[in-house]
């Protein structure tokens, strides 16, 4: 008589060798998941690379475009202080769109550097304004 332990692996080879529903399995299953798992890397791949480069792009102009002056608004505290605007770079027209710019309550343990245009061999750039650390 066979122990317990042999039946259970009896049953448990039986059951193995099937597929679940009872039809043997084919490499065609297999193959469709393969083509699957493949075209959900290259989408992926490729919309990490459109992401990328949509925000690391910089436009390139010739001269820097004129600024437009426009008339700040009340200042709402003391406390806060103007941070003129950044420009960014239109990737349609090619050409750099002028921000307004706005009142902060500034940050004790940051400075806010304000953004520069940039000369290159490729032309100028603007370099965004941005916050560094105290005592850097």
């Amino acid at each position: 008589m066979k122990t317990s332990e042999l039946v259970k692996k009896d049953v448990q080879n039986t059951i193995g060798a099937e597929h679940i529903s009872g039809m043997p399995e084919t490499n065609g299953v297999a193959k469709i998941g393969k083509h699957l798992r493949t075209i959900f890397y290259i989408t992926s791949l490729a919309g990490i690379g459109i992401c990328f480069n949509a925000c690391t792009s910089m436009g390139y102009v010739s001269s820097e475009p004129v600024s437009v002056e426009y008339q700040r608004p009340a200042q709402p505290s003391n406390l806060h202080v103007w941070i003129n605007g950044d420009w960014a770079y239109n990737q349609h027209s090619h050409v750099y769109v002028q921000k307004h710019g706005h009142w902060e309550k500034p940050n004790r343990r940051r400075t806010y550097v304000s953004g520069h245009w940039q000369s290159s061999p490729q032309g100028q750039y603007w370099v965004s304004g941005y916050y560094q650390r105290n005592g850097r």
